[in-house]
C-alpha cells in the first residue's frame, strides 16, 4: 500500500485527518518559534560564523524534494511514541525562553521537527527524512561559551603553526600573545582569524558531499572528517601568508583587502581540495 502525500481535498479519510493534525501542530509550531527564527536570521546576518546559516534550509528542502519520489511510495503509519520527541522539544523551548538560553531554543526545532515526522508519517518516511531534518543542524547556534573556546583554541594552532610557517620562509617575526611583532609592525590576531567560520562552512560542506558520496559508509565518514584538517590547514596556510606579506610589505598591505581576498581564495582553495578528496574516494564503477 503506498501513500499520497498529495494535499488533502475535504473529506474525512484518517490520512486526510493526519495531514490535517499534522498542520494545525505546524501552525502553532510557527507561532511558538517565530522569536526564534528571528533570532536565527538576526544571527546569520550579524555573525560572520553562521554566515552559511540561510543557505542549510533551502539545502535541506531540496535534499527532501529529491527524495520527493520514493517518499510518496511510502506507506504513512503514524507512530505515537513520536508525541515524545515533540514533548522534549516543547519542553526545551519553554525553558530555553525562560532561562534567556537562545542555542537551546535553536536546538529544540530537531527533536520536534523528528517528533512531528514520526507521529503523523511513521518511521519509514522519517528514516528517509533523517538526514534532511538533521542536516538542519548545521543552521543553529552554539553557546557563546563553547564558540569562544573553540575559538580561542583554533586561533592558538593557527598562530603557532603560521608563526612557525613564517620564519621558515625567512620572516622576521616574534610572538607576544595573540600579538605578531615585525620590523613594519604590530600583526594583531583578532578572533575572526581563529578560522572557525571556515571550519563550520566547510564541515556543513562537507557533510553534504558525504551524504552523495557512494562506495560505503567508511568513505562517506572520509569525506565528511576530511573537512576538518583541510580547514585548519587552509587557515594555517592563510595566515602564514599574511605574515609573510607583511613582513616583505607591511602590515597596512596585509591587513587591507588582501586580507579579506585572501580568505574568499583560501576557502575556494579548501573546498577544491574537498571534492578532489571525493573524486578519490569515489569507486572508478560509480564514475561511469
Amino acid at each position: 500500500m503506498s501513500a499520497d502525500f498529495s494535499m488533502p481535498r475535504a473529506s474525512g479519510t484518517p490520512r486526510e485527518l493526519a495531514w490535517a493534525q499534522a498542520l494545525a501542530l505546524f501552525a502553532a509550531a510557527v507561532v511558538m518559534y517565530h522569536r526564534t527564527g528571528a533570532g536565527l536570521w538576526e544571527t546569520w546576518s550579524t555573525n560572520d560564523n553562521y554566515s552559511h546559516g540561510p543557505l542549510v534550509p533551502l539545502t535541506s528542502a531540496a535534499l527532501v524534494w529529491l527524495r520527493w519520489p520514493k517518499l510518496r511510495r511510502l506507506e504513512v503509519k503514524p507512530f505515537a511514541p513520536g508525541l515524545a520527541l515533540v514533548a522534549l522539544g516543547c519542553l526545551m523551548q519553554v525553558f530555553g525562553t525562560r532561562a534567556d538560553l537562545f542555542a537551546l531554543q535553536g536546538w529544540s526545532i530537531l527533536p520536534l521537527l523528528f517528533g512531528l515526522s514520526l507521529t503523523f508519517f511513521g518511521r519509514a518516511v522519517t528514516h528517509m527524512l533523517a538526514f534532511p531534518l538533521g542536516y538542519l543542524a548545521f543552521m543553529l547556534t552554539f553557546p557563546p561559551v563553547v564558540m569562544n573556546t573553540l575559538s580561542y583554541g583554533l586561533k592558538e594552532l593557527a598562530v603557532q603553526a603560521s608563526v612557525a610557517g613564517a620564519k621558515l620562509a625567512g620572516a622576521h617575526v616574534t610572538r607576544s600573545g595573540m600579538s605578531l611583532f615585525l620590523p613594519t609592525g604590530e600583526l594583531r590576531v583578532e578572533n575572526p582569524c581563529s578560522g572557525l567560520r571556515s571550519l563550520l562552512a566547510l564541515v556543513a560542506t562537507g557533510t553534504l558531499f558525504a551524504y552523495f558520496q557512494s562506495g560505503g559508509m567508511w568513505r562517506r565518514w572520509a569525506v565528511m572528517l576530511a573537512a576538518v584538517p583541510i580547514a585548519l590547514a587552509g587557515n594555517i596556510a592563510r595566515l602564514t601568508v599574511l605574515v609573510i606579506v607583511a613582513d616583505r610589505t607591511s602590515v597596512v598591505a596585509a591587513t587591507g583587502k588582501f586580507h579579506d581576498a585572501s580568505g574568499y581564495v583560501m576557502y575556494a582553495v579548501s573546498l577544491a581540495l574537498l571534492l578532489a578528496m571525493r573524486a578519490a574516494l569515489t569507486p572508478k564503477e560509480a564514475k561511469r
